[in-house]
């Protein structure tokens, strides 16, 4: 029975690692330490493997072959093509390939119909925060939720995954510690005229609900009011999921730095671990 020891929330916009510099001195000095500290408290718990919520952004799969859910499943992992210009580590980066197959078996079981996902490729939604949190050698197995491409499930259906995923942990006797790390999201719009705006009042509704452990009253807001928060604002999915598996607690908010250059509210959260409901949602 492996125990979930960690559960974080990180923005993972691309330009804090293409563009870091470009920030304010002082914005670089608020931003980079958390993520530093994110990541040596991932050491200190000695975790055996880092579940990432993410999403693909259609570097790894197509727009007309976009799959709902999917588990990516690898030794190793290497950055995808089309990001160039993302940092990469000799040798690739580690993956669980037994865990990634094992999860997808999991939620085959619990009424999910994940894509099992082998191509040993990641994009920035993984790649920035593991580089800012200082490249740890932790192996990885990203779990990505469409937030893309529509139709899109409803955000509800986050909740179901995040307590499928630590049931599934739960019952994994290959690994001890698990960390779990949801990256994405604040608002933020790409490709639109509005690409660099930031919504700080939809982001605070955001992180207070998550605060206040009302993960479900986040769930329960509509696609419109999601949609209010900017094209990619859909990646709170990953952030809801993150909180539905650590057990709805109280989310204590790290870090939220509103900063137009990096075109994004960077945030980062920690969930305490609590009980999951007694039976499955």
């Amino acid at each position: 029975m492996a125990d979930i020891v960690a559960a974080f929330g990180a923005s993972h916009s691309p330009l804090l690692v293409t563009k870091a510099k470009d920030a304010p001195p002082e914005v670089q000095a608020r931003v980079f330490p958390v993520y530093e500290r994110m990541g040596q408290t991932l050491l200190d718990r000695k975790i055996d493997v880092l579940v990432v919520f993410g999403n693909d952004h259609i570097q790894v799969f197509p727009p007309d072959q976009f799959p709902a859910l999917a588990v990516q499943a690898a030794p190793v992992f290497r950055n995808v093509a089309s990001e160039g210009r993302m940092p990469d580590v000799e040798g690739g980066r580690k993956g669980d390939a037994t865990l990634g197959f094992y999860l997808t078996e999991y939620l085959l079981d619990a009424g999910f119909d994940p894509h099992l996902c082998r191509d040993p490729v990641i994009d920035h939604t993984v790649i920035t925060p593991i580089h800012r949190m200082g490249e740890l050698g932790i192996p990885l197995v990203p779990i990505l939720q469409n937030t893309v491409a529509a139709p899109l499930a409803p955000p509800r259906r986050a909740i179901d995954l995040g307590q499928a995923v630590r049931r599934a942990l739960e019952a994994y006797d290959e690994v001890d510690r698990v960390g779990v790390l949801a990256t994405g999201a604040m608002s933020h719009w790409i490709g639109t005229p509005e690409m660099g705006t930031i919504d700080q009042e939809w982001d605070r509704a955001v992180l207070g609900l998550l605060e206040e452990g009302k993960v479900e009253a986040l769930a329960g807001w509509s696609q419109e009011r999601i949609d209010a928060g900017g094209n990619a604002a859909n990646e709170i999915r990953n952030w809801i999921s993150a909180a539905s598996l650590a057990g709805n607690t109280r989310g204590e908010t790290r870090l939220y730095e509103p900063e137009p250059i990096w075109l994004t509210g960077i945030a980062v959260m920690e969930w305490p671990i609590g009980p999951l409901p007694t039976s499955p949602s």
